[in-house]
């Protein structure tokens, strides 16, 4: 009976068994040892993402490859619309629907904790506590200052995903000044050097006919723009006073988060920008126009603009000769010093962003997490963001190898070019960044750039003599002139207010009222400089305004996080 009964058992058993699916056979890797799975099979990885049309291939990918030959894992992915993908993906945390092992879309810390505090994605800091995170660990010491993990961390001490960041000196720094270099031919004028100088010039512009046409009052001195990428004027300008930034407006002052815009040197740049438009030094339009605007009036309606404020002025494109000689017109301007000795740049430090979710329904967290942290490093990110090398992109010594005759130059002063990633003149080298392929991700990975980007170079000389320098090319003149914009970044002493983590309570406490306050100071601003009724005119009630949106509240809770991140 018992042998009887043991068989059943052991039939049951063996029933249950074939209906389990089998578990992968292997196991982990000690920390920074690759292949991180050390299974005879890749461990299979479901992935959720965003298709996207510069994707043409997520499977057949050389990026894919590489992490899944590196990590001996098989991503398999699963696809957001590429219409509305965030309405998707919200419907799927909000119900209890199953998630693949890892999600890799992007999200505001916020967000991540919302999700990740209710069990939908796994906290990771264990991981990074354990010293599983060897490539975040890496870069963390390397450079500190970044706040690379602190910019990703929440109240608890939870950490929901693995970032990416690219630290693009462009970006940071994305206003800029250029001038027209055949305005200042014309008039025997040399570039500004600060806001006396800048008024000075623009006056010259105004009344002594610029351009040469014989008719002085066609010139347009200054132009600028409230929505072009880097064209707001009063950003570029109002660094020569006291410092701002491209968020909310906040600094460091004797160690405490406080606002640009109850500073003294804050309303004295309103003044002097009030003054330009009031004199008819700069065009009110540079409150009003969009990129369209600009390319149109200092672009294709004959040479009629003085100045430009602008990130890059690539957006004229190359469709006629008459916008390539345009934009070969302006050239960048160095920051300006202010009547107080101020000279700052809008600056706005590259920070992560969380990117890669581990999901609660993952059966291996800690090895997606370290799939994840294989890819934050600048082997990924120049496969991730250029292409393949020797194809897509080259290194310095390689290209000279192949042509020794040629000379590179750096694109940002002070920094070794040590790859180029275009050539524009022979096209050996093929761009696939913005196009339709199968060679990365799109940036859609969670890499780390490193100081990648300063150290990209470009061909200043090939190997048929021609050349390709500031005089003959607008992109040359941006990189070059970044690098200047980055020794002016008010980081250095302490004044810029880096990114800020809040609670949900914190968020729910303060977002109307910061948004409320940004959008009124903006407004109050344009209309006082434009001439039309605005609380700026007394400043006193002005910041009594703000006091009564809850500018005090706004600032307690925003040096509360402040002092919690850097601080404590």
């Amino acid at each position: 009976m018992k042998s009887k009964l043991l068989s059943i058992v052991l039939a049951a058993v063996l029933v249950l068994a074939l209906c389990v699916p089998a578990l992968a056979e292997g196991g982990l890797s000690e920390p920074g040892v690759y292949p991180i799975w050390t299974g005879d099979e890749p461990y299979v990885l479901k992935v959720l993402v965003c298709t996207n049309a510069h994707v043409s291939d997520w499977d057949d990918n050389t990026f894919t490859k590489w992490v899944e030959e590196k990590c001996n894992v098989d991503l398999q992915f699963e696809f957001l619309p590429e219409v509305e993908p965030k309405q998707k993906l919200t419907i799927m945390l909000d119900t209890n629907e199953e998630l693949p092992d890892v999600v890799l879309y992007g999200l505001s810390v916020a967000e991540a904790y919302n999700y990740g505090s209710k069990g939908k994605f796994v906290n990771l800091r264990e991981y990074l506590d354990d010293g599983l995170g060897v490539n975040i660990d890496s870069a963390v010491e390397r450079f500190p200052t970044w706040n690379l993990i602190t910019n990703i961390t929440n109240s608890d001490g939870s950490v929901y995903a693995v970032p990416k960041i690219q630290a693009s000196p462009q970006n940071e720094t994305k206003y800029k000044l250029w001038i027209n270099k055949t305005y200042l031919d014309n008039l025997g004028l040399e570039m500004p050097t600060d806001t006396d100088e800048f008024r000075e010039m623009l006056e010259a512009f105004r009344d002594n006919d610029a351009n040469g046409d014989g008719d002085p009052n066609d010139e347009i001195p200054l132009l600028g723009s409230p929505s072009s990428w880097g064209s707001n004027p009063v950003k570029f300008l109002t660094n020569a006073f006291v410092a701002e930034d491209d968020r909310d407006m906040w600094l460091i002052k004797d160690g405490h988060v406080e606002a640009s815009y109850t500073q003294d040197e804050w309303f004295e740049a309103v003044d002097y920008i009030k003054g330009l438009v009031d004199d008819k030094l700069m065009a009110p339009e540079s409150f009003t126009y969009g990129r369209p605007e600009i390319k149109a009036v200092a672009g294709t309606a004959g040479n009629k603009v003085g100045a430009l404020f602008d990130s890059s002025l690539g957006f004229f494109g190359s469709d006629t000769e008459e916008l390539v000689e345009a934009r070969l017109r302006f050239w960048p301007a160095e920051p300006l010093t202010g009547p107080e000795g101020v000279r700052y740049v809008s600056y706005n430090q590259s920070s992560t962003s969380p990117l890669w979710f581990v999901t609660s329904f993952c059966k291996n967290p800690e090895l997606a997490f370290r799939v994840g942290d294989s890819m934050f490093c600048e082997e990924a990110y120049m496969l991730g963001r250029f292409g393949v090398e020797g194809e897509n992109w080259i290194k310095t010594e390689d290209y000279l190898a192949k042509h020794p005759n040629a000379e590179i130059s750096t694109s940002l002063e002070g920094y070794e070019p040590t790859y180029i990633s275009e050539d524009s003149h022979l096209g050996e080298i093929v761009n696939v960044f913005l196009t339709a392929q199968n060679v990365n991700w799109f940036d859609q990975m969670p890499t780390f750039s490193g100081v990648s980007d300063y150290h990209g170079g470009f061909i200043s000389k090939y190997e048929d003599g021609y050349e390709v320098n500031w005089e003959n090319s607008g992109g040359v003149r941006q990189n070059s002139i970044t690098g200047v914009y980055q020794k002016f970044a008010p980081t250095l002493d302490g004044v810029y207010c880096p990114n800020l983590n809040f609670t949900t309570d914190e968020l729910e406490e303060i977002s109307e009222i910061r948004a409320t306050i940004k959008s009124f100071v903006n407004e109050q601003r344009t209309n006082y400089v434009l001439g039309r009724d605005s609380m700026i005119s007394d400043p006193e009630a002005f910041k009594a305004e703000l006091e009564t949106i809850g500018l005090s509240k706004l600032l307690e809770v925003a040096d509360a996080a402040y002092q919690r991140q850097y601080a404590d």
